[in-house]
């Protein structure tokens, strides 16, 4: 076993007893939580980590709307105007702009009372966005000159000026995107507007083979990312790849140690961020991995309750699809995993 690979795993086992120092990362306003495949957990752990801030802005851009309708179980009915709004008129002439999206967390979901959490709420229409943006970008080339290089730039950092705006406007410090499984459309402006990456990783073959796209789609000049770019070339850095539905060894004494399945994918990973470091925020690989457990029981409640999991209970239960559901004892080490990231980026 690596070095590496072994100071992890020592590490996961202060982390899971809540004894671990925060790593020692670059701290950023502005995340986008990203992989481009789905299931792997980006709106859980966006929810989850929106929830242990404070003057945070939570921005919905997958056309799924997972992540609204944790904040509000009944958008459909109650959200007026969403990030499909205040992107559009950055892509479609004559259109006004819009202001004041973002809503308070607190008025729909009584569990955020008493923070300072704010949500921009996604839609099903940002499933058109993609051909909207593509014919825009294309009529926008064909102008010669700065007249070019200034309408790009406002297409590419249209997310990234409308989120500071609703940052400023509600009095927010910090800010975390979540996006849809694939590339284009608001994921590829939201890559524009953020700070730094988080990529969730499930550990199956599939999501580390998204991982490594995700980064060749990063870098490649050939690719869809780079074809177009604004005019300081901006290209985001990851902070963190985490590695969600881990399980770990029932060995006595095995210390919290991965079992052989998650080992695998855990040496998998490391070796891509390995192989990738210079697109990382730092030049040491065991910063950016981190462990996450597989939530099971506790993750099936705190979606259905629209909960968080740091004011979940062990034994805690509920119905779910005629299913008796319970919060296992693997909660606290969870809840300790889920501060150890948010202490490490903020």
């Amino acid at each position: 076993m690596s070095d590496i690979l072994e100071r992890l795993i020592d590490r996961q086992f202060d982390i899971a007893n809540g004894e671990a120092q925060p790593l020692n990362l670059p701290k950023h306003d502005i995340y986008t939580i990203c992989n481009l495949r789905g299931g792997i957990g980006k709106t859980s752990l966006a929810f989850n980590l929106v929830y242990l801030s404070d003057s945070i802005l939570a921005v919905d851009t997958c056309p799924q709307c997972n992540l609204t309708w944790f904040f509000d179980n009944n958008y459909l009915q109650n959200v007026n105007l969403t990030v499909h709004d205040m992107l559009l008129p950055h892509f479609v002439p004559g259109l006004g702009s819009s202001s004041h999206i973002a809503k308070k967390v607190s008025a729909t979901n009584p569990y955020f009372e008493n923070k300072q959490i704010f949500y921009l709420p996604s839609d099903n229409r940002l499933y058109v966005l993609p051909t909207q943006m593509a014919a825009a970008l294309v009529q926008a080339q064909s102008i010669g000159g700065a007249q070019q290089v200034k309408i790009l730039d406002n297409m590419l950092f249209s997310m990234k000026n409308e989120i500071q705006r609703e940052m400023k406007e509600v009095d927010a410090k910090r800010c975390i995107i979540d996006t849809s499984p694939f590339f284009s459309g608001s994921t590829h402006l939201a890559w524009h507007a953020c700070d730094a990456l988080i990529i969730p990783v499930r550990t199956d073959q599939q999501s580390v083979n998204s991982l490594a796209l995700l980064l060749k789609t990063l870098s490649d000049p050939a690719g869809e990312f780079r074809k177009i770019m604004p005019s300081n070339g901006h290209t985001p850095k990851i902070q963190m790849v985490i590695l969600t539905h881990c399980g770990w060894s029932t060995v006595p004494g095995a210390r919290n140690r991965p079992n052989q399945q998650t080992k695998i994918y855990v040496e998998k990973v490391l070796d891509i961020i390995r192989q990738n470091i210079t697109q990382f925020t730092t030049d040491k690989p065991e910063n950016h991995l981190l462990l996450l457990d597989d939530f099971l029981g506790t993750g099936r409640i705190s979606s259905a309750k629209s909960k968080p999991i740091a004011l979940l209970s062990a034994g805690e239960s509920m119905t779910i699809n005629r299913v008796r559901t319970e919060v296992n004892a693997s909660v606290e080490k969870i809840q300790h995993q889920l501060e150890y990231i948010h202490k490490s980026i903020w």
